[in-house]
């Protein structure tokens, strides 16, 4: 079942767009769909490498280390009518619109919530361009793509940027997985940036998400498959925060070298990450207080999610995640824009993940009032529609 995506949210002139999609089939069809969907409406396609020993290096990883994803670059090899093994083109990645995002993520346990299900809370945060002059505005695109692959778990997940890759998602085991980037390049002279633009043997900061959404089921296969495996980052270096179904939560990033992997755990806990390495404090009271716009509120969002989730005398509900997002979004953080501003910087999605209910509720950017920011209503997005909720897709969440 190869179905068409259909406009959720957006669509009639509003900045975002947001496309709902399923698909079930073999990894090789879901690599043609994803291929000819970029070719038509995005018009992107495989990149030119100039290194035709990389990219053969980079095909045998996939092909021993990641099967499925190769069986889906055959897909595009196939829409694009390039052989696979030509050499002088990436068929991992369908890059579009591509950007340097924010973000700030919470994982909450189930003892936290009214519920009793462990959630994850996301603001995806950009730049936004609101010139009329530029045809496809950066992260106004978004594919909400529900996947049930022959071989690999079924996912749900946020794309952006890279039609291949993922931004975040949950799994049917109840793996969640996001990507934030960070910024410690620009806040500490120590960490180095050094973005690889030509594809690699190993993961790139998107790839590595939908790897751990295809084949892994808990923390413990998630851990092994982060230490395992050689990633790397084509745009920018990133942190990833990763909860499964019984209430454990890492975050994940590489050292200032990037010689080490370094992971912080909790069980039953909750697990905040803006766009900086946790590890570069021992403790919240050695973060600076001030961080301010030029340094992209790192610690103020940060702080903004920790004490929402743990001053709360009560049982927060998910109106009240929706509300601690709210006050950790760049939309308040900068408020209205300024005359002629047309570069403000916004939350683009808020989503929050019920990981025991495989769904999501997501509100997107919509543009721009003169008292702030105009946002869509949350819906709701679940992992294989009526196939695991028995729910209607259409219906619209209220937090």
């Amino acid at each position: 079942m190869l179905a068409e995506p259909r406009v959720r949210l957006g669509g009639h002139g509003e900045y975002v767009t947001l496309w709902e999609w399923h698909l079930k089939g073999t990894n090789r069809q879901i690599g043609r769909a994803f291929a000819s969907w970029g070719r038509e409406q995005f018009q992107t396609g495989p990149a030119p490498c100039p290194s035709r020993g990389e990219i053969a290096a980079q095909r045998r990883f996939f092909a021993r280390f990641y099967p499925s994803y190769y069986e889906r670059m055959i897909g595009v090899a196939d829409v694009f009518g390039l052989p696979v093994d030509e050499g002088a083109h990436d068929l991992s990645s369908l890059w579009f619109d591509v950007g340097i995002p924010g973000c700030s993520t919470a994982f909450v346990p189930g003892g936290r919530m009214v519920s009793g299900h462990h959630h994850v809370l996301r603001n995806m945060d950009f730049g936004v361009n609101l010139s009329p002059q530029v045809p496809f505005r950066p992260s106004s695109r978004i594919m909400a793509i529900d996947t049930e692959p022959d071989e690999g778990y079924a996912s749900l997940a946020m794309v952006v940027f890279d039609l291949m890759g993922a931004m975040d998602g949950i799994n049917e085991k109840g793996l969640v997985v996001v990507c934030n980037s960070r910024a410690d390049h620009r806040l500490d002279p120590s960490y180095k940036f050094e973005p690889n633009p030509h594809p690699q043997p190993g993961l790139n900061e998107l790839q590595l998400v939908r790897y751990l959404l295809d084949t892994c089921a808990d923390i413990e296969e998630a851990k092994d498959a982060l230490l395992s495996l050689r990633w790397y980052y084509s745009y920018t270096p990133c942190l990833y925060l990763v909860a499964d179904a019984r209430g454990r939560a890492l975050v994940c990033h590489k050292s200032a070298s990037g010689n080490r992997i370094c992971l912080t755990e909790r069980e039953g806990e909750p697990l905040v990450m803006t766009n900086f390495s946790l590890t570069r404090f021992s403790s919240d009271e050695e973060m600076p207080e001030e961080d301010g716009r030029e340094k992209g509120f790192v610690y103020t969002r940060y702080r903004a999610a920790r004490d929402g989730i743990e001053s709360s005398p009560e049982l927060l509900s998910t109106k009240q995640l929706a509300a601690i997002a709210e006050s950790a979004s760049f939309d308040v953080l900068t408020g209205p824009r300024s005359a002629g501003d047309d570069r403000p910087d916004r939350t683009i999605w808020t989503g929050i993940y019920d990981i025991e209910k495989r769904r999501m509720l997501t509100s997107c950017y919509l543009g721009e009032r003169e008292d702030g920011t105009n946002r869509s209503e949350f819906v709701e997005l679940s992992l294989g529609g009526s196939r695991l909720s028995g729910g209607d897709q259409a219906t619209r969440g209220t937090p």
